[in-house]
């Protein structure tokens, strides 16, 4: 029997439990996390049961009621709302969701939401889902799984780690909004670099045994990060002073001298390894490194000339 013949649908059936259920929501994140209590997420509905996409329909329409959406828009407005969520609907039941659903199945211990406080990522495990801080939306992407997020020390940026529709690991930035020139960038698969211009804040960032590793998040110009295909070294400016000489003239200059410190990671251990003992020295505030065997790195000063260091003798432990 059809709706409009009286007879008790499939609609009137799941708005009546709804209803019975006090399962309305305001489209918040609290009112997603109400619902996965008595659904199952929306791609393994669709997936495994035809019918399901009928009551998320219905579902997505009983909360548009409860906003009281009709009396704010017509009749042809609102349809064309609902037109939009049963496309959107339709889009989720597509290949690669289908194939996410398989690889990211659902376990005993599945939490809808995961507290990295304060972030929120819900669902968990799940491609589209989204990251939270106090409740707002952050990000999310429609190809990528959330996995875990941190803030960025001492800024209003956060790096977040996902997992592809591949299973490929990797990292990407939420930028604040206050305009800084914010640039986070990925130098391998394992190594990605931060940079803000604006307050000159340099950071370097790991993925390793799937976690997100701030590398030495203390130091505020972490950088030039080189890889080998065993081991990696990055640097930092550890002091900078400016110097006067005598040129060839007999004339005063000022110049700025930076100072390096070079710090080495090998890629099968967590920790990273500082060479104290090994100072750097330049005008320019930029170093280069190159690696030129498995054990050895250079680098070129702003005079042109060309340094080799074995770092056997500075982290024998590493090599």
């Amino acid at each position: 029997m059809t709706d409009e013949e009286g007879g008790f649908s499939n609609k009137q059936r799941v708005i009546t439990f709804l209803s019975k259920s006090n399962l309305y929501s305001k489209l918040t994140f609290a009112g997603h996390k109400l619902l996965q209590q008595n659904f199952t997420d929306l791609s393994s509905l669709l997936c495994y049961n035809y019918n399901a996409c009928f009551q998320m329909i219905y579902l997505s329409e009983y909360i548009l009621l409860n906003l009281h959406i009709r009396q704010e828009f017509h009749m042809n407005k609102l349809n064309k709302y609902f037109l939009f969520i049963s496309t959107v609907i339709t889009l989720l039941t597509s290949a690669n969701t289908t194939g996410a659903v398989k690889i990211f199945l659902r376990d005993p211990d599945h939490r809808g939401v995961i507290e990295f406080t304060p972030f929120q990522i819900y669902p968990e495990n799940r491609v589209g889902n989204g990251i939270y801080l106090e409740k707002k939306l952050l990000d999310s992407h429609p190809q990528r799984v959330i996995l875990n997020i941190v803030n960025i020390k001492d800024t209003d940026n956060h790096v977040y780690l996902y997992q592809g529709l591949n299973g490929v690991l990797g990292l990407d930035i939420v930028k604040n909004d206050t305009g800084e020139d914010v640039r986070f960038w990925q130098v391998d698969p394992e190594f990605y670099q931060y940079s803000n211009r604006t307050s000159g804040t340099r950071r370097v960032f790991r993925i390793f045994e799937d976690k997100i590793i701030p590398l030495l998040p203390n130091l505020r110009t972490g950088t030039g990060v080189a890889a080998s295909q065993t081991h990696a070294v990055f640097y930092h400016i550890s002091n900078s002073k400016n110097v006067t000489s005598v040129n060839q003239n007999g004339q005063e200059t000022t110049s700025r001298v930076y100072t390096f410190r070079l710090h080495v990671i090998k890629r099968n251990l967590e920790g990273t390894v500082s060479l104290y003992n090994l100072p750097i020295k330049d005008a320019n505030y930029l170093l280069k490194l190159v690696w030129e065997n498995e054990y050895s790195v250079s680098y070129k000063l702003s005079n042109g000339k060309k340094h080799i260091i074995d770092l056997r003798k500075y982290a024998p432990s590493l090599f």
